[in-house]
C-alpha cells in the first residue's frame, strides 16, 4: 500500500512508507532525535481501482472516498542532504489519515470546512478542496507510480507549519471536517 504525496507547490509526487499511516487516532510519542515538528494539512483520496498512466477523463473512476488529514515532518532532519526529505517524512505514525471517509460530492460545498487546530488555536480553515484537484494529482502520480486498490493519494494544502519546538510536554492536534471531529491526538515529548 502506498501513501502517495503531492507536495505543496511541488512538481513531483513521492511516497511515504505505509508504516507512517496512523489510522487509530493514537497519540504520537516523538522520538528523542526529533527536536522540531511541522505539519501540513492534506486532502486525501482512497484509490479504488488499480491503474497506471490514468487519463484525465477517466481519473474520477479511480477513487471513491475523501477526507482531510495531516502529515508530520521532523524539521531538524531537513539539513539539505539528499536523504533529508526521506528521513523527515518516514517516521512511524506521522501520516494522520483518519476514517470515516466521505463521498467526494461533499468537496467544495458551502459550510464543509476542514479546521486544523493546535492547542485549541485554528491554524488552517480550508474549504477549497475539489474533485478536480484530486484528479489532476491522480493523473500526475499515475504517470510515475502504479496505483493499487487501497493506496492513498494526499495533496498538501499548504507549506509546512511549525507545531513543536524543542519543548517537553504535550501538544494537542485536532481536525474537523463537515463539523465532525476527524482526529484528535497529542504529540508527547
Amino acid at each position: 500500500m502506498n501513501i502517495i504525496v503531492r507536495p505543496y507547490n511541488g512538481q513531483h509526487c513521492c511516497c511515504r512508507p505505509d508504516t507512517t499511516w496512523e489510522r487509530e487516532n493514537r497519540d504520537f510519542y516523538s522520538p528523542e532525535s526529533v527536536e522540531r515538528l511541522s505539519c501540513t494539512p492534506v486532502l486525501f483520496a482512497r484509490i479504488s481501482k488499480a491503474g497506471k498512466c490514468v487519463g484525465r477523463k477517466f481519473a474520477s473512476r479511480y477513487y471513491d472516498a475523501v477526507n482531510y488529514g495531516v502529515l508530520l515532518y521532523a524539521e531538524n532532519f531537513l539539513d539539505g542532504t539528499p536523504e533529508a526529505w526521506a528521513c523527515a517524512s518516514s517516521i512511524d505514525h506521522t501520516s494522520i489519515l483518519p476514517s470515516p471517509l466521505y463521498n467526494p460530492i461533499v468537496l467544495g460545498q458551502t459550510g464543509n470546512h476542514f479546521l486544523l487546530k493546535v492547542d485549541g488555536k485554528i491554524i488552517t480553515d480550508y474549504n477549497g478542496g475539489t474533485a478536480e484537484m484530486i484528479e489532476e494529482a491522480l493523473v500526475e502520480a499515475s504517470s510515475l507510480i502504479s496505483l493499487r486498490i487501497g493506496d492513498v493519494l494526499c495533496l498538501e494544502l499548504s507549506g509546512r507549519l511549525p507545531i513543536v519546538e524543542n519543548a517537553e510536554g504535550q501538544t494537542l492536534v485536532e481536525g474537523t471536517f463537515c463539523d465532525n471531529p476527524t482526529f484528535d491526538f497529542r504529540i508527547i515529548r
